[in-house]
């Protein structure tokens, strides 16, 4: 073999295991980064004659685990949806705030007592002002729920907005990414491609088509989002249905409406779409129904100076928003009646009727505490499901991160075995070049 042909195996050697060498330098350094996915170096020997003399770097090869992949992604998106739900229903568990004294089971109590002492003390001046003050109390804490309600679901909007929004960027990069992997491959590149794809499935349902070529397309619900260069944005839009503002995604030209079945924005819009629309209609009607009856019976009573035919509430309440006393007995309760028809002063009657109010069917064949707390059991029982499913979607993303790790995942002693190995073989390598070199010297030095 000629000198000229020993040093290029030397030189190509030394080429490899340098590539060798970074490669799993590379590895070591992300080892703490979940969206990397190892490399393994292949080498091939040189042939000569049928003899192996060097090395050459072959490839280096990128590590999948594609099933574990795509179960992550599809799984991925339930966790969103139950993530978004829990921090959602957390916020409106906190508006009701059933758990302090300025909850509506403790203010309604309150409301009660007021009427149970006004009915054993019906000529009091005091119990009659304590009575009003308590009923101001009762519908500032409806429209404070009503207001609170509200004030979270417009906020919803623009979170749901940002999130479509998102949903575009990421597309778009996605779709940059396949056109330049046409030309200039790069495991770099797919990693940050998954990690793309990672960040979509938390937000939205998609589904993932990879490529012979390497390239993926992207859809949800049928609608295809990246494809061969091309890119569908989505978009956002408020439609009036039954006295609310629905939210709805759909294409960009709105051309279809889609169905966000899981990911955050699926979570988003059924809370706003749905769930905080169901809390207010309850709300209202539990205010309509107290106003009412309580005007009802109030309307037949008389106060100490005989007059009759007043409400106590307003007779304008259509729900929590305008739930609101009589403006005349707010400035003088001592227009609040306590008394039938026929009964003389003293009596109590209509203080006591209004007072068994709490304990008669008021509310869709439910006393006012049982559906007031059938709505807040509702909601603490939702919040705990959801939060029992997201403890275990964790589990079950945990244990496919734990199966993609085994391929996809760096080892430390691995790596470092690895590393003493191709430093080793590139000093062996570089002393085969140093003695050929020394050789050269000693001949070139024959006289």
């Amino acid at each position: 073999m000629s000198i000229s042909r020993i040093y290029e195996l030397g030189k190509r050697s030394l080429l490899a295991y340098q590539s060798a060498i970074h490669t799993t330098s590379g590895n070591v350094s992300n080892m703490n980064n979940e969206h990397y996915n190892r490399r393994r170096v292949e080498v091939t020997n040189l042939i000569n004659i049928g003899s192996g003399l060097g090395i050459t770097l072959q490839q280096s090869i990128r590590l999948r685990q594609q099933f574990a992949e795509k179960q992550l992604w599809m799984e991925n998106q339930h966790l969103g949806k139950f993530e978004s739900y829990n921090m959602f229903l957390g916020q409106v568990e906190d508006i009701f705030a059933e758990d302090t004294a300025a909850g509506l089971s403790n203010i309604l109590n309150e409301f009660w007592n007021a009427w149970n002492d006004l009915a054993n003390d019906p000529e009091s001046a005091y119990a009659r002002t304590l009575v009003r003050d308590k009923g101001v109390l009762l519908t500032d804490t409806f429209q404070r729920l009503h207001t609170n309600l509200k004030v979270l679901q417009d906020q919803m909007v623009p979170e749901i907005q940002s999130k479509v929004v998102m949903v575009n960027q990421i597309i778009h990069k996605i779709n940059e990414i396949n056109q330049t992997m046409r030309h200039q491959p790069s495991a770099d590149l797919l990693d940050q491609r998954d990690r793309l794809i990672h960040d979509l499935s938390k937000i939205i349902n998609i589904n993932v088509k990879e490529k012979d070529n390497g390239e993926v397309s992207l859809y949800v619900e049928g609608l295809i989002l990246v494809s061969d260069g091309k890119v569908q944005e989505l978009s956002t839009r408020l439609i009036p249905q039954n006295g609310q503002l629905k939210l709805q995604v759909q294409q960009e030209n709105g051309a279809r409406t889609l169905n966000i079945n899981s990911g955050e924005l699926a979570g988003l819009i059924d809370i706003h779409n749905a769930k905080i629309p169901d809390y207010l209609n309850r709300l209202d009607e539990l205010a309509r129904s107290i106003a009412e009856s309580v005007n009802a019976v109030h309307r037949s009573g008389y106060n100490l100076a005989g007059i009759t035919n007043i409400n106590f509430f307003s007779d304008t309440v259509s729900g929590a928003a305008d739930f609101r006393l009589n403006e005349a007995v707010y400035l003088d309760p001592s227009l609040i009646a306590t008394r039938a028809d026929g009964e003389g002063a003293g009596s109590n009657s209509i203080a006591l009727a209004i007072l068994n109010m709490q304990f008669q069917d008021l509310v869709n064949g439910s006393t006012v505490a049982n559906f007031y707390h059938s709505m807040i059991t509702g909601i603490g029982n939702l919040l705990q499901e959801n939060t029992f499913q997201r403890h275990s979607q964790e589990l079950i993303i945990r244990q496919l991160q734990n199966r993609r790790d085994a391929v996809t995942g760096v080892s430390l002693d691995e790596e470092m075995a690895k590393m003493m190995q191709y430093e080793q073989a590139y000093e062996a390598a570089a002393r085969v070049l140093k003695t050929v070199d020394q050789m050269v010297e000693t001949l070139l030095a024959l006289r």
